[in-house]
């Protein structure tokens, strides 16, 4: 993979990325600022304009940006949108080119990314799966952690693209699907403990203490975590993220891949089984404190 020299002046590969969504718009406008010529494609007129507006070109189609980008990363919410992307109508493999690079950033099971590695060495492509984390903060500013699944010659050609878009990258294993279930581990940990500090809040404030004491206490104490130290995080990513399973898909996914080893993920089954409900409350209890805030 190249990218453009300092004074512009280098023609080189392009880039393609597909899902300008919450965390996929602030990938490709990075990999623009980093330099890269970048393909773009979304089913939404607003984003597309943005990024052109950037500098981004327009694939008119799936199938054209296969056709234009050695590397194409996609950025989407599930295994069904990929399934679309990749294996649809006009969708990346209607192209007749060999060679590229698919590097998936969405959080999915290692089962479908061991699938998606096998149609793609078929046609003598490439696959890294790369999921990421740091939410949307991270995205707008290019420190996203990366976990890398893949061969190591295909990692160390994206290896510029990768640090485009994070500050954090990882090469977890030489089988695809490795990136996929060390985010699926972090998710785990991050989103069981999102929802048992969520319970020890609600415990709290029914004997009359303060969330605000709550956080304040243990952050000093045996409770504290990420979510302790990210107040406000859980919440704003419940209320205003698109997808509203955002906090009990993953722990599906983790199941699941779980189960392929035969192994039982009790917590983070019960946890996934009960995040609907529990994400429900929280966002009542959300409603009703910010109704409280603006009548004081």
């Amino acid at each position: 993979m190249s990218v453009r020299k300092e004074s512009g002046a280098a023609s080189v590969a392009r880039v393609g990325f597909v899902g300008l969504g919450d965390m996929g718009e602030p990938m490709a406008h990075n990999l623009l600022a980093k330099g890269f010529e970048v393909s773009v494609f979304d089913l939404r007129p607003g984003p597309l304009k943005i990024a052109k507006d950037k500098g981004a070109q327009v694939a008119a189609s799936l199938a054209d940006l296969a056709d234009s980008c050695d590397t194409i990363g996609l950025c989407v919410w599930n295994e069904d949108q990929l399934t679309d992307c990749i294996y649809g109508e006009g969708g990346l493999f209607s192209s007749e080119t060999t060679g590229r690079t698919l590097l998936i950033h969405s959080t999915v099971t290692p089962g479908f990314i061991a699938r998606l590695a096998k149609s793609c060495g078929e046609r003598g492509w490439h696959l890294l799966d790369a999921p990421v984390s740091g939410a949307r903060a991270g995205s707008i500013a290019g420190t996203l952690t990366l976990m890398v699944g893949g061969d190591r010659a295909s990692f160390l050609r994206c290896e510029p693209y990768l640090k485009a878009v994070g500050s954090n990258v990882f090469h977890m294993g030489e089988t695809p699907g490795a990136g996929s279930v060390m985010k699926l581990c972090n998710n785990v940990m991050a989103l069981c403990n999102a929802f048992v500090a969520n319970e020890a809040f609600k415990l709290a404030t029914a004997f009359g203490i303060d969330e605000r004491r709550v956080i304040e206490c243990a952050r000093v104490s045996t409770g504290n975590s990420w979510i302790i130290e990210h107040p406000g995080f859980f919440d704003n990513l419940l209320t205003t993220h698109p997808q509203p399973d955002v906090f009990y898909k993953d722990l599906w996914e983790a199941v699941e891949a779980g189960k392929s080893k035969g192994l039982e993920l009790t917590i983070s089954g019960l946890v996934a089984l009960c995040g609907p409900r529990m994400s429900e409350e929280r966002k009542t209890v959300i409603r009703e404190r910010s109704s409280r805030e603006s009548k004081e």
